[in-house]
């Protein structure tokens, strides 16, 4: 209201001085300068409530929300959650609250879940669970080792706020004020990355996005008989995998295999020449004549496009595990998953040296891209990936 008032004051100003310097103020009376000042201040607080109920309505499933958990002692749990959500801030969503001095799992504090009590279960359900953001809320006296839970959640790649008098920690991790609810916070993160690029990041997709869908239904006129007619079944293929944080979404493919690949997958994981929790098998004798091709040259990959343009994945980051294999992550391999997955990623530019690399390896590569991203470390990797589709070397992507 205060910010809406001062706008309207300064209008109001500017208005005048305009008036008087081109000598027009003599024309109009006070009472239309104070009607539309008043009308102004009107509409924008009208507009600004209705706007704002709208984006509170949808925060819960907005894909920009902000998924939050909140660590805290069983004293402060109440008043911190009740806080943070009185400021209804329309891009962060309290999804889940640790109480580490208590034992109330299973509790529910004005209505968000306790879901963890000791050091080991707050990580375990950061693990399996969807979480973007921690808040640490932990008196001095405390015995809650704050400085380790900081360090392992920025392993995982989740962003950490901690109430502002806990700030002496780790020098290594980047930090930046922030304001979480009503509380002075610092916040921990290992690479942080402005709005701004963000925002330009995201132009970036949904205008290849809208480019690889014209190529993609061009590729779907020419090669959908011919997959069709070789395997009967369904042209596309849609697999669930796992994205940003552990938020779980359908990838779609052009289908390569014959239906019952994945049952006869597990036959052949013996023969699994990836040495981690990735499949890849030279020769898969799931894959059909059709589908070697379409591999060999990417066409496969152009549906996900469409998970492109949804928000589900971006034009370039790291590739996304199916569940299965997420469910085998140990804690620091999650900090893959810290951004939004890939349609190509770091491999692109490693086509030969791609396929003898370890899982252990391909994480760091991972984990080394997201330390260091830039918008233009992206458009390099893109020509890349262009440059060897055109030479049509199926990589490891």
């Amino acid at each position: 209201m205060r910010m809406n008032l001062q706008t309207v004051i300064l209008m109001a100003a500017g208005m005048a001085m305009v008036a008087f310097l081109i000598q027009d103020a003599e024309d109009y009376s006070r009472f239309i300068y104070i009607f539309t000042s008043g009308f102004s201040f009107v509409w924008m607080q009208i507009t600004h409530r209705v706007y704002r109920k709208y984006w509170l309505s949808r925060r819960k499933d907005h894909s920009y929300a902000r998924k939050m958990m909140i660590i805290t002692t069983s004293d402060h749990a109440e008043e911190v959650i009740g806080n943070i959500m009185e400021e209804k801030n329309w891009d962060l969503w309290i999804t889940s609250v640790a109480v580490v001095d208590k034992d109330m799992t299973g509790w529910l504090i004005n209505e968000i879940p306790v879901v963890a009590h000791s050091y080991r279960s707050i990580f375990e359900y950061a693990m399996r669970s969807v979480v973007d953001e921690v808040f640490l809320y932990i008196p001095m006296d405390d015995e809650f080792p704050i400085a380790m839970t900081v360090q392992n959640f920025e392993d995982m790649g989740i962003k950490t706020n901690l109430n502002i008098s806990q700030f002496q920690i780790n020098e290594n991790l980047e930090r930046s004020l922030e304001k979480v609810g009503p509380y002075e916070s610092v916040s921990f993160s290992g690479h942080n990355v402005s709005f701004v690029m963000l925002m330009m990041k995201r132009a970036m997709d949904i205008a290849g996005g809208l480019v690889g869908m014209l190529i993609t239904a061009i590729a779907v006129i020419i090669v959908g008989p011919l997959v069709k007619l070789e395997s009967p079944g369904p042209l596309f293929f849609s697999q669930k995998r796992v994205g940003k944080n552990g938020r779980i979404f359908k990838i779609y493919k052009i289908r390569s295999m014959y239906q019952d690949a994945e049952e006869r997958k597990k036959e052949l994981m013996a023969q699994n020449e990836m040495d981690g929790l990735m499949f890849k098998m030279k020769d898969d004798p799931r894959i059909t004549k059709v589908g070697k091709f379409i591999r060999k040259t990417s066409i496969d990959e152009l549906p996900q496009f469409w998970n492109v343009l949804k928000g589900d994945m971006s034009l370039v980051g790291t590739r996304p595990p199916t569940v299965d294999e997420f469910e085998q992550y140990s804690a620091y391999h999650k900090k893959r998953l810290c951004q939004k997955p890939g349609l190509t990623g770091v491999l692109a530019g490693l086509a030969e040296e791609a396929r003898s690399q370890t899982f252990e390896e391909i994480v760091q590569m991972d984990v080394d891209y997201i330390d260091h991203w830039s918008i233009w470390r992206d458009i390099g990797i893109l020509f890349k990936t262009v440059w060897l589709v055109v030479c049509g070397d199926d990589g490891a992507q």
